[in-house]
């Protein structure tokens, strides 16, 4: 299961996937902008400058309503992000703090996806259902999605596929097909995706012990 819960400070709350709206997209902001000045007037002014900042504010406001179970407006606001953004936000996905998706166009997000905290996403990244075929009998098709946990990063057009879980802090390289769970720290690439290497911040693994 994603952790997404944000780094506790002595000077700001822990946020996860159900504190405020107004918690969320300031904690968005953040990731666009730094640790400055946080209001709505600000929010608006990157808005009109920073696409991703308006898909943040539209994502959070589907994940306040559905919380509420206000299901219509929030399907309305995923045609508001397709129209307006080339992006298709679905209603359902639970998403921690700090979430930066700073190129919305082409990004799906699946009805049943967790995120945690701290996560990039790059433009045209899919986070998909694995679909069924003949073979698969009492196969729905709305499956579960993928798990992402805190730090990952995404890259342009890279396809998680199914209910693979992303370790924290992994990165999935660019045009990359996930099919199976990631482990954290790990730098994935290819179609399917493979462990291509680590993280430079990844801790070392113990030395072997001599004979």
């Amino acid at each position: 299961m994603a952790s997404d819960v944000s780094a506790p400070s002595s000077t700001a709350p822990v946020l996860n996937a159900d504190s405020s709206f107004r918690e969320l997209v300031f904690s968005d902001l953040a990731r666009y902008r730094g640790e400055g000045a946080r209001g709505w007037l600000r929010v608006l002014a990157v808005c009109l400058t920073d696409p991703g900042m308006f898909a943040s504010v539209i994502i959070r406001a589907q994940q306040a309503l559905t919380r509420k179970g206000r299901h219509l407006p929030a399907r309305l606001l995923r045609t508001v992000g397709a129209v307006v953004l080339g992006g298709d936000f679905n209603p359902g996905p639970r998403i921690g703090p700090g979430f930066m998706i700073p190129h919305p166009q082409g990004v799906c997000l699946g009805f049943d996806l967790t995120i945690g905290a701290n996560v990039t996403f790059a433009g045209g990244v899919t986070c998909a259902a694995r679909y069924p075929d003949a073979r698969m009998a009492g196969f729905t098709e709305h499956q579960k999605f993928a798990t992402i946990d805190d730090g990952v990063t995404i890259g342009a057009h890279a396809v998680l596929i199914g209910d693979v879980h992303i370790g924290h802090d992994a990165l999935i390289g660019a045009n990359s097909v996930v099919t199976a769970n990631v482990v954290p720290y790990a730098v994935m690439f290819g179609n399917p995706a493979r462990k291509v290497g680590m993280r430079d911040f990844a801790p070392a693994e113990p030395a072997a012990p001599e004979a």
